[in-house]
């Protein structure tokens, strides 16, 4: 079985909270499986509304207990059925991936340091 992680779990999790399901799926830009799609709304939907887990979730985003309810309820439905594993991996290899590069800045290393026996200071007036 290939290893879910806590942050994969995170990824899907906080993206159902802060944009819903049908929203996630718009913005992927990529067709999503009906399959999948139907796996999520049987765990968080009932009648086109969230179910308590979610909404809760999606009220308070900031709150952790609620975010590992919602990766609770994503990890024990992966487990009961390696079809759900197949669509939770096509969900998290559509998902944006952040582009974030840091450029630029005097206060990151991207290299090697040889200080030759020196200080080594990063920005300025670090430590002192």
């Amino acid at each position: 079985m290939p290893l879910v992680t806590s942050a994969m779990l995170t990824a899907l999790a906080v993206s159902l909270a802060t944009k819903g399901l049908e929203s996630l799926v718009e913005d992927t830009g990529k067709s999503i499986s009906q399959g999948a799609v139907n796996w999520v709304k049987s765990l968080f939907y009932k009648e086109g509304e969230p179910k308590k887990a979610l909404k809760e979730f999606q009220e308070n985003p900031s709150n952790e207990s609620k975010l590992e309810i919602v990766k609770s309820i994503l990890e024990n439905s992966i487990e009961a059925n390696s079809e759900n594993l197949n669509h939770f991996e096509e969900i998290i290899s559509k998902l944006p991936k952040s582009d974030i590069k840091i450029k630029d800045s005097k206060n990151v290393n991207t290299g090697d340091v040889d200080t030759g026996g020196g200080d080594f200071r990063i920005g300025d007036n670090y430590g002192e």
